[in-house]
């Protein structure tokens, strides 16, 4: 079986919980950055993984218009969806908002696998806004952020126990 995993990402957090997934999946697993995804990659696979971070509850807009392009056969594959944003949401709500009501009832598996923050990403401005956000969640005695991975387990194990049965 082959899988693709495509992804947009404002940050690293969602490239790392996509590489650790694909590690954890029992077939052969292409990460596909959505700058590179084609209409055409879709063909080859038999079963397709959307991921993306969602900043402030919207994930980038290449994402949006890959979904819009390639609407008509992620709807005749087998998808599976993934956010990277905040836990203790509507994770559902945000799905739909992020990948349509449509996308979501129809795939086989959706799941938020949070996020986590690092202060040496971006540029000068994303740096001084993770550092104080970082600040933030020190000084408020909270816990920062991380990528959960319990979550990310059980998705592995859901696609692996479908590779099993060959759902595809």
């Amino acid at each position: 079986m082959k899988i693709a995993i495509i992804y947009s990402t404002s940050s690293a957090s969602t490239k790392k919980a996509c590489k650790l997934l694909s590690s954890k999946i029992k077939a052969t697993v292409q990460l596909i950055p959505i700058e590179k995804a084609k209409t055409a990659c879709l063909l080859k696979y038999n079963f397709i993984i959307l991921a993306g971070s969602a900043l402030n509850g919207k994930v980038q807009s290449a994402m949006k218009r890959y979904i819009s392009r390639n609407y008509k056969t992620l709807q005749e594959k087998p998808i599976a969806l993934v956010l990277n944003c905040e836990e203790g949401i509507d994770t559902r709500d945000r799905l739909n908002k992020t990948f349509t009501e449509q996308l979501v009832d129809s795939s086989f598996i959706n799941s938020n696998f949070g996020y986590e923050l690092n202060p040496d990403e971006g540029n000068f401005l994303e740096k001084r806004k993770t550092n104080n956000l970082i600040n933030s969640y020190k000084k408020d005695g909270k816990s920062l952020p991380m990528l959960n991975i319990d979550e990310i387990d059980k998705f592995a194990d859901y696609i692996n126990n479908m590779i099993e049965k060959r759902v595809d």
